[in-house]
Formats: C-alpha cells, sequence, structure tokens
C-alpha cells in the first residue's frame, strides 16, 4: 500500500549528542521489527553492488536513512522516499547508516558507540561488519574515481574512513 502525507516539517540534525538522534533510535527500532511485506523489493546485492552471505534476511530497510529522506514531526521522525526499500537482515541498515553519521560530525568510533543501543548491530559478527564496511568503501571509492558529484565524493571520504576504523581496530 501506498501512502502520502504532507509533511512540512525539518530535517533532523544528526550530529553527535543532538536530540533528533532519540528520534532516529525510535524509528530505526520499530523498523527493526518490520517484516518485508511479500512483495519484490531489492535484494541486498542488487541494490548495494555487493554480498555477503550475512546480508540475507527478511526485514524491510529504507537503505538511504540520509537526513534529507528524514523528517522531524510533532508524532517522531517519518522516513520518506521509499525507492530504495531492500529485504536484508536488519544490521545492514544500521551498516548503511554509519557513513551519514560520519557526514554529520561523528567520528567512525562515535557512530558504531551510538549504533550499540541497538540489538542488531551488537550481534552481528565483526568480521560481517569488517567485509562490509571494506566493500561499501571500495565501491565509493571507485564511484568517485568517475564522478564529479561532491556527495558521491563526501561517501567515499565517509566510507573510506569508516573502513580504515575497521581496520585499525584490529591491529
Amino acid at each position: 500500500m501506498v501512502g502520502t502525507e504532507h509533511l512540512a516539517a525539518p530535517h533532523p540534525d544528526l550530529s553527535p549528542g543532538i536530540a533528533d538522534l532519540d528520534l532516529l533510535a525510535v524509528a530505526l527500532k520499530g523498523l527493526q521489527e518490520t517484516p518485508a511485506p511479500g512483495e519484490s523489493w531489492f535484494t541486498p546485492p542488487a541494490r548495494l553492488g555487493f554480498a555477503h552471505p550475512a546480508m540475507d534476511g527478511e526485514i524491510l530497510i529504507h537503505s538511504d536513512l540520509n537526513p534529507a529522506n528524514l523528517i522531524v514531526t510533532p508524532h517522531g521522525l517519518r522516513i520518506v522516499d521509499w525507492a530504495w526499500a531492500t529485504k536484508p537482515a536488519p544490521w545492514v541498515e544500521l551498516a548503511l547508516l554509519v557513513q551519514w553519521l560520519i557526514g554529520s560530525g561523528h567520528s567512525a568510533e562515535q557512530a558504531e558507540e551510538w549504533l550499540t543501543q541497538l540489538p542488531a548491530w551488537t550481534v552481528t559478527d565483526r568480521e560481517v561488519l569488517d567485509d562490509f564496511a571494506s566493500k561499501n568503501a571500495s565501491k565509493w571509492s571507485a564511484k568517485s574515481r568517475q564522478s564529479t558529484e561532491s556527495s558521491v565524493h563526501d561517501l567515499a571520504t565517509w566510507t573510506g574512513g569508516w573502513a580504515a576504523h575497521r581496520t585499525a581496530s584490529h591491529q
């Protein structure tokens, strides 16, 4: 079912320590419990361009939770623009959120620490997250070499920073 609602409200500020992060946590907890209905959705490899067996799942995720796709309303955070709805394991949404948290001023370590409030993050194998971070960074690095768009270069920087953090945390 497709619904529409006019939302004349601001986008959240996902900077460290800002109250909008609490709204995001509530929205994510609800989303993490939402099984994907039977319709066709993007698979993780089709959406992200890379795969890992641990990415397979049955949860509906947005897969692009950048602040422009989030709106703060008096009733909580609304997630808009579901063009990339995907059906993976719940942790995939959280791993994709890391780049936006970094882009909002978090260090990679702060972003990961913030995500520890969500069970899907804490139960995910560290090697799976390492693999995801590395593959996502490689994807955005390759895209940045072929693009002049600043947003693509930003994503390459943010995902590269997260992958470097994951590598450094094992040394």
